[in-house]
């Protein structure tokens, strides 16, 4: 049942993805007129107005990934160090099970 699910994860992930895609391209093609970029005095010559929208979501995009994966290893850390623990606790619980019991009568 866990494949079966897997492989339609693996299909929708395949289908968002084109979806995406056509939806970029469409975009692209839908807005090819000319502009000039301007940033802190320095401008850039005539381009399709689809590329700095697409810079944009790439350096987003890329900030994003970068912020998430401060937060991963920083999780990770964390899981290691519980998952440490409970080792050590596991153990702990395991030799109280085999101290025998003594009755004080």
């Amino acid at each position: 049942m866990s494949v079966f699910l897997a492989s339609r994860k693996h299909w929708l992930n395949i289908a968002v993805m084109a979806l995406l895609l056509a939806f970029f391209i469409i975009f692209a093609l839908s807005n090819l007129s000319k502009v000039e970029v301007r940033l802190l005095g320095m401008h850039s010559q005539a381009i399709w107005l689809s590329i700095p929208i697409f810079i944009a979501f790439l350096l987003g995009f890329s900030g994003g990934m970068l912020s998430l994966s401060f937060s991963r290893r920083k999780h990770k850390l964390e899981i290691s160090k519980l998952r440490a623990e409970n080792k050590l606790l596991h153990q702990e619980v395991e030799n109280l099970r085999n101290i025998p019991l003594q009755d004080d009568v």
